[in-house]
């Protein structure tokens, strides 16, 4: 199959880009990178990454799926490519990126230290959150949810690669390459990059009801509420844990 173009990924981070960026690189037989991982990337042995460990550098292949965390109009993702936006519950974001923040990021020496206040930190990063989904929302490109590629994944890759053009695919090929990506493959792909693998932590949909309090339902109903409401993620503000 001829690939004309790269395609771009984007998300907020913890949305599920890494997940679905490896699904599509495989489907597509075309390598997958991260718009971050430049030649000089020392943050980790990138090399071990199951995305990098043929790379001959650290340079974007012609043809490859880029996940990336950029706005609209950033320069690190201004080349010619076929954009898709990925979307996922903001407040399972939050709780999502938090875990990533506070363990892995400091377990793997990622970051030295963490010490917010978990109410502060919805406030924060529920406004970036809604900041960047909206901001997305007012480009026409392809838009999937997280959610619906946990409930039936294979469907729901058989529809994105139909969505951006590339339509000869069997029901088995699909199957095939949501197979090699569970949960539990995916996570045991990263072992061998990171000591302390929590990466992949639970991959669930509706985990923030274990973890917000009533004000951090407050908290994100006044800062990010209407983006919660805009993407369908609720249909009125009456919601509670």
């Amino acid at each position: 199959m001829q690939i004309e173009k790269s395609i771009i990924l984007t998300e907020f981070p913890k949305s599920g880009g890494s997940w679905i960026t490896s699904m599509l690189g495989d489907a597509l037989q075309i390598p997958q990178r991260d718009i971050y991982v430049r030649p000089g990337f020392d943050l980790f042995d990138i090399k071990k990454h199951p995305w990098y460990s043929d790379a001959n550098n650290l340079d974007f292949p012609e043809r490859s799926v880029v996940k990336s965390h950029e706005l609209p109009g950033s320069k690190l993702i201004d080349f010619d490519a076929t954009y898709i936006n990925l979307v996922r519950d903001g407040r399972d974001v939050v709780v999502s990126k938090w875990f990533f923040d506070k363990e892995f990021c400091v377990q793997n020496a990622i970051s030295t230290s963490f010490e917010e206040d978990f109410g502060e930190y919805v406030e924060k990063t529920a406004r970036d959150w809604a900041n960047y989904v909206l901001a997305w929302a007012e480009k026409s490109v392809v838009t999937i949810r997280y959610e619906e590629f946990l409930s039936n994944p294979v469907h729901y890759l058989g529809s994105l690669l139909i969505a951006i053009g590339y339509v000869n695919f069997s029901r088995k090929e699909l199957e095939d390459t949501v197979s090699k990506f569970t949960k539990e493959k995916f996570k045991a792909s990263l072992g061998e990059v990171f000591k302390h693998n929590t990466f992949v932590r639970k991959g669930i949909s509706g985990d923030w009801r274990n973890h917000f309090s009533e004000g951090n339902v407050v908290t994100f109903k006044r800062v990010a509420g209407d983006a919660l409401l805009s993407l369908g993620y609720e249909v009125n503000s009456d919601w509670n844990i």
